[in-house]
């Protein structure tokens, strides 16, 4: 070999060895920056880790336990889901409202940056429950002096569908935000069905006190029980907007009772009915009775002294009845809303209450394999007193 390429070979080599290093050591300063953004991040930054799994288990669990104990409680609002026109031709036959709950528990770390543990259930596109758990992680950043931010991260965490058999599936998602420390509006995309789902939440800093037992006088210990009637409008969703049967959305009532227990807990027992006028084109309109009775579990967020947020879930037992038929269905049934203890003995509620029911022959003009897809909704207000 001519000795004057020898030089230019080994600068060559050296280039290329540089080069690689620097690759990878850019990849591995990437995986670290990764990994900080999950919980075990918050306890110790990877850069002060040994690198092996043990110890990236014990900050995990350590971050978790920080999260947990020292973030505050958010309430969480399934808002929309929109199934893009250029994906969807049957848009109109899918949900779009993921009525529901939601609950969360969220630290602000040094940087600023949100993490949190989240628990949601909503209806889905088909009008089933899902139900999803995880993890969620987002950078924030302020817009100039107005006391907004933007963000942008991701969430991770385990689903469950009834289109997917019910079988627990991973989620990792990408998330982009919008709002203040206390109130604030997500947005994420979910390539696997191609839909934008938003949800919204709402901050309490209640670390400190929701750690603390309630005082005697108490409205929540004072008066454990409430005994309460509510009137509303009840949202029924026939599942096909381009359906020839249109059924409409009307006033609901119902009465209940409702126990609280613990620091922050209620169970409540209620009883609904409202009436639905159905138009059916070729023939005269009918009424459809739909009458619900359930039994929820939901955890309260102290906002003041008399005042409270709950989320929770349980189940339900419907039925349904026309001119057409009846027909009873056993399902989940989510709840959210407020409670203030306007006196010590009158309190006054307002909630969200999902039934995510399906009634089979109670339709006119169609045949028994039709069901009702209905989702009854109520949107009430409640007075009760409490004793």
């Amino acid at each position: 070999m001519n000795r004057t390429k020898l030089p230019l070979l080994a600068a060559s080599g050296a280039a290329l060895l540089f080069a690689g290093c620097a690759q990878a050591s850019a990849l591995s300063d990437a995986l670290e920056a990764v990994i900080d953004t999950t919980p075990a991040g918050l306890a110790k930054s990877s850069a002060s880790r040994p690198g092996d799994w043990a110890s990236f288990w014990s900050d995990t669990k350590e971050g978790a336990r920080y999260i947990m104990e020292n973030g505050s409680d958010l309430w969480v609002v399934p808002t929309f889901t929109n199934h893009p026109a250029w994906n969807w031709d049957n848009r109109s036959e899918e949900n779009a409202y993921p009525f529901g709950m939601g609950l969360a528990r969220q630290v602000i770390d040094d940087r600023g940056n949100e993490r949190m543990f989240f628990l949601v259930s909503f209806v889905d596109s088909n009008y089933r429950v899902e139900p999803m758990v995880g993890y969620s992680w987002v950078a924030r950043w302020p817009i100039g002096n107005t006391g907004l931010h933007w963000g942008a991260g991701y969430l991770a965490g385990i689903t469950m569908r009834g289109d997917y058999m019910w079988l627990p599936c991973p989620l990792p998602l990408p998330v982009v935000k919008v709002g203040t420390d206390t109130v604030s509006f997500y947005t994420t995309y979910i390539p696997f069905t191609n839909v934008f789902f938003m949800y919204t939440s709402i901050a309490i800093d209640n670390a400190g006190s929701r750690k603390m037992p309630l005082s005697a006088e108490s409205p929540w210990v004072k008066t454990p029980n409430l005994l309460y009637g509510s009137w509303g409008w009840r949202y029924v969703d026939n599942g096909e907007e381009e359906s020839p049967n249109t059924v409409k959305n009307d006033s609901v009532w119902g009465v209940g009772l409702r126990h609280y227990s613990g620091r922050s807990w209620q169970t409540d027992l209620r009883y609904k009915k409202g009436s639905h006028d159905v138009k059916v084109p070729g023939s005269k309109d009918m009424s459809l009775d739909i009458e619900t009775y359930s039994l929820t579990i939901a955890y309260n967020i102290d906002v003041a002294k008399t005042f409270r947020l709950f989320a929770g879930g349980g189940f339900g037992v419907s039925h349904a009845e026309s001119d057409a038929g009846s027909d009873w269905n056993v399902h989940p049934a989510l709840t959210m809303g407020f409670t203030w203890a306007a006196t010590d003995l009158i309190h006054i509620t307002g909630s969200m209450d999902t039934n995510i029911s399906r009634f089979k022959g109670v339709v006119d003009g169609r045949d028994n394999d039709y069901v009702l897809k209905g989702m009854p909704t109520e949107f009430t207000l409640s007075v009760g007193l409490a004793f």
